[in-house]
């Protein structure tokens, strides 16, 4: 098992928090300008567009993506900053129109790495900053689900971060040799828990030897499918 320390609040820098949706929710430090207020915003609808993509949830995922695709004003911002946030307006307008969840996962996952983009091209220095605590793999009625969320929140770290130390923890776990805890609902056919299995340890072991953006976007993207896949089927959206 890797070990990584407790999950503290993290000093995020605001002119980014629009976009950087790969960090827990926890109480927003003081906001001090009206930037701040709109990048805390912006901050959680990013966390509720992975919530839906994972559970499968296309209805809602479309509503969020229309708010977070309106163009706001980008005073503040760092200079050079504006083809990155319509970067990821666009992969929100992308979400919204998507005909199906894996057009809108793919989206959802491109927009991440434009946030990505846009923190190394600012040197904002956000993925070295982020921590995630272990799962709890103790309760068996819950480990799968916790196990499965830890990996998908430090791929998603990974990619929007950008972090290479989130993104090899996440991609080492999914491809280990421990292997994904079984659900404990017997609500999804063994067979395709087996299956389901089986190609999320195959794109772990895609995961590690990725290097650059796109592909580790896509392989977000294929992550969150198969969880949704599960979910859709076992009616726990």
């Amino acid at each position: 098992m890797i070990r990584l320390r407790t999950l503290r609040s993290l000093p995020l820098l605001v002119q980014f928090l629009a976009l950087a949706s790969g960090c827990q929710s926890a109480a927003p430090p003081s906001v001090e300008s009206p930037v701040q207020a709109r990048m805390f915003s912006h901050f959680a609808l990013a966390m509720d567009l992975r919530t839906f993509v994972v559970n499968g949830d296309l209805e809602r995922l479309r509503v969020t993506a229309q708010e977070l695709s309106v163009a706001e004003e980008t005073w503040g911002l760092p200079p050079g900053s504006e083809p990155y946030v319509e970067a990821v307006r666009a992969a929100a307008r992308q979400a919204f129109e998507a005909p199906d969840m894996e057009t809108a996962s793919r989206a959802v996952s491109v927009g991440a790495m434009a946030c990505g983009d846009c923190h190394v091209a600012n040197q904002t220095t956000l993925g070295e900053r982020f921590q995630v605590a272990a799962p709890l793999l103790s309760d068996p009625a819950t480990r799968h689900t916790n196990f499965l969320s830890w990996v998908s929140r430090l791929l998603w770290d990974g990619v929007l971060g950008p972090s290479e130390a989130m993104w090899r923890t996440g991609a080492g776990a999914l491809a280990g040799d421990e292997g994904i805890p079984a659900p404990r609902a017997s609500y999804v056919p063994q067979s395709e828990v087996l299956r389901a299995a089986e190609t999320l340890r195959n794109l772990g072991a895609e995961a590690v030897v990725a290097v650059d953006a796109a592909t580790r976007a896509r392989i977000l993207s294929d992550v969150w499918m198969e969880c949704a896949g599960c979910h859709i089927q076992a009616g726990v959206r």
